[in-house]
């Protein structure tokens, strides 16, 4: 006995509503500082291996921000010129994973107890959260130092892999990421040469 054309309809429909997911990125400050250039050019060093999620993207992302801001005309990321520049631009990134296990398990029993139809208005909900320590230096001497963290939140569906959505997030963070470290290096006193 073949299934209705309607039956096979609505487990299609049924498959590819569970299979969404949305990226919600970090606020953007209430009122965040005017970016000025900074400098001309800096180096940026990236330490992402603490991120739970992986840190593949961090360094191009922030430097693409930094350069599209207008607060260094050029960011060396992930060569270094020949005649490297004396400012650089250090960061330091861990990240971490949340979700609500009890709550997300009760949703799952809840679909199965429905026969999977709510799959696709049934949500689950995950935090990537972002600590960030940057230093500024000009060669020996600190120019600026400060902390930055953010969550970036993911809503998707049971059926929903990492795979799709968790590049997604990574990219929203790391730019929100970019944008304020753009925001907190034009807090800084101009730069001035070291005394001779």
């Amino acid at each position: 006995m073949r299934p209705s054309r309607r039956v096979l309809a609505l487990l299609l429909a049924v498959q590819i509503a569970g299979c969404g997911w949305k990226v919600i990125p970090p606020p953007l400050p209430q009122a965040p500082h005017p970016v000025r250039l900074v400098a001309e050019r800096a180096l940026l060093k990236v330490s992402g291996a603490a991120i739970a999620w992986g840190s593949s993207g961090l360094g191009e992302t922030v430097r693409d921000v930094l350069v599209a801001s207008g607060t260094f005309r050029e960011v060396y990321y992930p060569i270094e010129p020949r005649n490297p520049p004396s400012l650089t631009l250090a960061m330091t990134a861990r990240g971490t994973v949340e979700e609500s296990e009890a709550i997300g398990t009760l949703k799952a029993v809840v679909i199965g107890l429905f026969l999977f139809l709510p799959v696709g208005l049934i949500r689950f909900d995950k935090t990537f959260h972002l600590d960030t320590d940057v230093v500024l230096r000009d060669r020996d001497r600190e120019l600026g130092r400060f902390q930055i963290s953010s969550d970036t939140e993911i809503s998707f569906t049971m059926f929903s892999t990492m795979e799709d959505y968790e590049p997604a997030a990574r990219k929203a963070a790391f730019k929100d990421l970019g944008e304020h470290i753009a925001a907190q290096l034009s807090t800084l006193p101009p730069i001035t040469p070291p005394p001779s």
